[in-house]
């Protein structure tokens, strides 16, 4: 079960991807959600459940549809201990996320970084050293998800999960996400499979 004021806000932005959908060619680029779907937020909300995750780190906030799921699923797993930071470059997800998370009443849980992906990586590094999150989510810009994963992966705990969205479509990232996998899958610290829901997710277990 979903938190209630959690679910309102995720609905909502649920009618905003529907629309975005069946007119994406009347959305300028730049004010797209580009979120994931339904049944992928669905998924790590049972998933980081599962795994008793309160410590989260995500790349691309877009507009907080992904982040409130994380929180439902911390909310779930504790009452006071919870953290999750997620990162944008854009301004305009950072305002419309800011205010997802305010009305859903997750804002005191979840920290925006904003700036540069790989440069905010090497602070929190330096903040919280490594070992220190139990789910870290890659949802950014394409060609660097190589260099996101070689720079999460020391910051995950043994048992914890890096998970990278759109690893199946669109179909004009499929030659960066076969790149994607084949540097996640020769990491013998790992152990990796590919998720066939909606536009793929890759959910790789640090051992």
């Amino acid at each position: 079960m979903v938190n209630e004021k959690i679910q309102n806000v995720l609905s909502r932005l649920e009618k905003d991807i529907d629309y975005e959908s069946s007119h994406i060619d009347d959305v300028p680029s730049e004010k797209r959600l580009n979120c994931i779907s339904k049944n992928i937020g669905t998924f790590y909300d049972i998933l980081l459940k599962s795994i008793s995750a309160k410590r989260i780190l995500e790349i691309g906030t877009s507009v907080g549809y992904s982040g409130l799921w994380f929180a439902d699923a911390v909310m779930s797993n504790t009452q006071s201990e919870g953290q999750i930071i997620t990162i944008d470059r854009e301004k305009f997800k950072i305002e419309n996320a800011t205010r997802n998370f305010e009305e859903a009443g997750v804002s005191p849980l979840i920290k925006i970084r904003e700036g540069e992906a790989c440069k905010i990586l090497h602070e929190i590094k330096e903040e919280f050293g490594e070992d220190y999150f139990d789910f870290i989510f890659i949802d950014a810009d394409k060609e660097s998800y190589i260099e996101y994963f070689d720079l999460c992966l020391p910051l995950v705990r043994k048992g914890g999960i890096v998970a990278a969205d759109n690893i199946l479509l669109p179909e004009r990232f499929n030659e960066m996400m076969a790149d994607y996998l084949y540097h996640v899958r020769k990491n013998p610290n790992v152990q990796s499979v590919t998720v066939p829901i909606d536009n793929g997710e890759e959910v790789t277990i640090k051992l």
